[in-house]
């Protein structure tokens, strides 16, 4: 038993030491609420908005890792996390490197009106010059329900694989729960790419359909980015895709065209705030779901529920974001029937709409000119100089054309909401 005494001891000694450094460890760490309150605070300055923090909770064992719950914006949609982790890697943190083996998001809400308002408070550039380099494995998000500016709320998951300098190697945007499949897989092309460029392929499936792609960031000399890309949507059913975004679809048939993209600016961020796109569509054939054009000719356009068959729709659309919203603009819009052919083209932006419209028909009408303005779901139709018949066919074919075919078009393509019926004339 004496040889006992000397590990007895041993043991009394380690336990007394660690008792030690764990009191001083507590008295000289900040408590989780202190450190809840410094990131507040330095969320706060970041973006230039008041940030409060929940809670926050760090943890050596099993594995380093910092936990944020309810954290939110002050302002009047404000911007919610639910639960954010974090996990560093230690011997890196040591010698004064940031390295994440992964983020995990679980459970966000994002208002697309509040972004505008952040970034006021950016940090200074010599305090950003001091920062210690990021490197940043793994991010996973789950439950982030994006709300578009009109209010559509849209709950999105995806997670994003990186290589040393925040390179990206894939990642995967998908609207969970559907069938068919919504997602979008972006995948970094290793080959034949230039200095300075990074080149990706795309995939998109949506509503029974596909649409496969590239895109390419190019940096600049002084750190400016630039991107360019293409995508070339297949059999993709229109009224499915719009209800896979909680949108109501005006119209029905399988689109099938071109998208090109492009964008400049400093980080990914500004790249999707500014970006561009044009797309030539058509779809063969097309169903205006809530308007009869048959019924409305017949009726003067005094009733026009139902539906109408469209032998062919097609034309171009050209977006453009801005901090302002994204501004929507219809040419060369053309639709056919068995009765009529029509062209025009319009604007869209924040819900108000300006288009004009040409109408010819069977029975000798040609050109018949028309112009629909206003907000969605209080539109003004005119028309100019028209005889008795051409005032029917504007009250009756332009909720078809002007609406559900100019400016709808756009709904299918990626704007909010449902499109608003013309008002009846007396």
């Amino acid at each position: 038993m004496p040889l006992a005494r000397p590990w007895k001891i041993t043991a009394l000694a380690l336990g007394s030491a660690a008792a030690l450094l764990c009191a001083a460890a507590a008295w000289w760490l900040p408590s989780n609420e202190e450190l809840a309150l410094r990131a507040a605070q330095a969320a706060t300055e970041a973006l230039g908005v008041q940030v409060t923090v929940g809670a926050l909770d760090w943890h050596v064992l099993p594995t380093p890792r910092v936990v944020v719950r309810d954290v939110a914006t002050n302002q009047q949609r404000p911007l919610r996390l639910e639960r954010l982790t974090v996990a560093p890697r230690l011997l890196p943190l040591l010698s004064g490197r940031i390295e994440l083996a992964s983020v995990v998001l679980d459970g966000a809400t994002v208002e697309q009106r509040s972004l505008r308002g952040l970034g006021g408070g950016a940090a200074k550039p010599e305090r950003q010059g001091s920062a210690p380099p990021l490197e940043l494995s793994r991010v996973e998000f789950r439950d982030l329900t994006w709300v578009s500016r009109s209010g559509v709320p849209v709950v999105y998951a995806g997670e994003a694989d990186f290589e040393r300098g925040l390179a990206l190697r894939t990642a995967t945007l998908r609207r969970p729960g559907l069938t068919p499949a919504a997602d979008l897989v972006v995948t970094r092309e290793t080959d034949g790419a230039e200095a300075g460029t990074q080149r990706f392929t795309l995939r998109v499936r949506l509503a029974g359909g596909h649409a496969d792609g590239q895109a390419q960031v190019r940096t600049a000399a002084d750190g400016q980015l630039r991107l360019q890309g293409m995508l070339a949507p297949r059999g993709i059913e229109v009224q499915a895709a719009l209800a896979a975004f909680n949108r109501r679809s005006p119209l029905a048939g399988q689109a099938e065209g071109e998208t090109r993209f492009s964008a400049d600016g400093a980080n990914p961020l500004q790249l999707v705030q500014r970006l561009h796109t044009e797309t030539r569509f058509t779809i063969r054939p097309a169903t205006a779901l809530r308007f009869d054009l048959d019924r409305a000719i017949a009726t003067l356009g005094r009733e026009h529920q139902g539906q109408t068959r469209l032998d062919q729709l097609r034309g171009r659309v050209e977006t453009q974001n801005s901090p302002d919203g994204t501004v929507f603009r219809f040419l060369d819009i053309q639709a056919s029937a068995g009765k009529f052919s029509a062209s025009g083209d319009a604007r869209l932006q924040d819900q108000r709409l300006q288009a004009r419209a040409a109408v010819d028909l069977v029975d000798g009408v040609v050109g018949l000119p028309m112009t629909i303005e206003g907000p969605m779901g209080q539109l003004k139709v005119t028309v100019s100089k028209a005889p008795l018949v051409g005032a029917a066919v504007g009250t009756a074919v332009l909720p078809g054309v002007g609406t559900a075919i100019g400016a709808a078009i756009g709904r299918v393509l990626g704007g909010d909401g449902p499109p608003a019926a013309a008002p009846r004339r007396p």
